[in-house]
């Protein structure tokens, strides 16, 4: 069987970008978390610096988002960051969910099993393309401030992550309660001190492809 060599061209990669969904879009076919998603985007301020930062930022980047529909952290984490991309002109943000088609990622990731690494993923992800369609980072599932917070919830919750592979109708009402009530105190935390957290994380992030890119041109100089 002959492999297809083709390689693949940036406008073949634009195309799977603006295949997956906006973040309204997203919102939109997500029903009852459709309302969650837009409370958790409206509640979110961006620190004035950090505003500064995005609206200053000096490249164009393309943000997909790889996420789980389902998962609490999408929730509490995705629309923080349609917020800041947002603030940016020349930032886009498209979502693209773990259970629709994953055939973006094949033209995305050249090479990479889109499958098999979404499951080994922790959702979300988010994967920082540049303009030239390159993968320059990769930022995900939650901020690390977050991981205490998440711990703790757990330690009180120990049949949680037991529950997820049930497929009892008693485990799976009892597995959906408690991602109901994680939901809702994730809500509670970002809400407190954890949006500011992620809000930095990820600027930071975006801030340090400048910085390489500003190194890397100053070798050629």
């Amino acid at each position: 069987m002959m492999v297809d060599a083709t390689p693949i061209l940036p406008e073949d990669k634009l195309v799977a970008f603006e295949g997956c969904l906006t973040f309204r879009e997203y919102c939109e076919l997500q029903e009852e978390r459709n309302r969650l998603l837009r409370m958790r985007y409206a509640e979110t301020r961006l620190e004035p610096s950090l505003q500064l930062k995005l609206n200053t930022y000096e490249e164009p980047l393309n943000i997909l988002a790889v996420v789980t529909d389902e998962d609490p952290d999408t929730i509490a984490v995705l629309p923080i960051i349609a917020r800041m991309v947002d603030a940016s002109p020349r930032m886009q943000l498209h979502v693209l969910s773990e259970s629709r088609d994953l055939t973006p990622l094949v033209s995305l990731l050249p090479g990479v099993d889109a499958l098999s690494v979404v499951e080994e993923w922790v959702l979300p992800q988010f994967l920082i393309f540049d303009d030239e369609w390159e993968l320059q980072a990769q930022w995900g599932p939650r901020p690390m401030q977050a991981e205490g917070n998440l711990s703790e919830w757990l330690s009180r919750y120990p049949e949680y992550e037991m529950l997820a592979d049930d497929e009892t109708p008693a485990g799976q009402a009892r597995y959906a309660a408690l991602t109901t009530a994680l939901t809702y105190e994730m809500r509670v935390w970002y809400n407190s001190s954890l949006a500011t957290a992620c809000q930095r994380e990820f600027c930071d992030v975006l801030v340090a492809l400048l910085q390489s890119e500003e190194s890397d041109e100053a070798q050629f100089v």
